[in-house]
């Protein structure tokens, strides 16, 4: 029997100032910082090259996020921030609970400065989105009405990937065309025709 994991528990960042990330998380997105924790002198666990974490959520789970600063003698303040491109972590997304909200959060981000990489819609999800970098240069994606997978497995057809004027963007429209394309593929399915 192969073992299934239940849900994705949470993401790990290194980060150069560990107030700085918490207070960024926790002004846009509202997560909330749960505990603040130094490790040990004797090298153990984490510990072995972390120094310090703090672990913030956005729910009753005790930390989506952990946040940490690595020992000086294992990364020292002068190293580069997060690459632009390179292996290990790509993105971190986060999902918005209306259309209203990612249009604000985008609005706040942009007005204060916060660097905005693109906007987009379609591709695999499906979902309106838009792009940003943490303090790190971590890039984060926030979206709102990401797609989801039907009884029999399979996605559903989407949009060619393009970039969005997220704040002009009809969402009542998107809506609309959505549950249309759903109405039509369950009438196929009662008609015994896929459509």
């Amino acid at each position: 029997m192969q073992v299934k994991v239940t849900k994705l528990g949470h993401i790990g960042l290194t980060v150069r100032d560990i107030d700085r990330s918490v207070a960024f998380y926790e002004r846009y997105l509202g997560m909330r910082l749960t505990e603040k924790f130094e490790y040990p002198e004797e090298k153990i666990g984490h510990g072995v090259a972390v120094a310090a974490g703090a672990f913030v959520r956005c729910d009753v789970t005790h930390h989506e996020l952990s946040i940490f600063r690595m020992r000086k003698d294992i990364l020292p303040d002068d190293a580069p921030n997060a690459p632009r491109f390179g292996f290990g972590l790509h993105h971190i997304a986060f999902e918005l609970g209306s259309p209203e909200d990612l249009k604000s959060l985008y609005t706040q981000m942009r007005d204060d400065g916060v660097e905005i990489v693109n906007c987009r819609k379609g591709g695999p999800g499906n979902q309106p989105r838009f792009y940003a970098r943490d303090p790190d240069g971590n890039l984060l994606e926030f979206y709102w009405g990401i797609d989801k997978v039907g009884w029999d497995g399979a996605p559903r057809v989407y949009d060619p990937i393009e970039e969005i004027d997220l704040l002009a963007f009809d969402f009542d429209a998107y809506v609309n065309t959505r549950e249309e394309d759903s109405r039509k593929a369950r009438a196929g399915l009662t008609s015994g025709v896929r459509q």
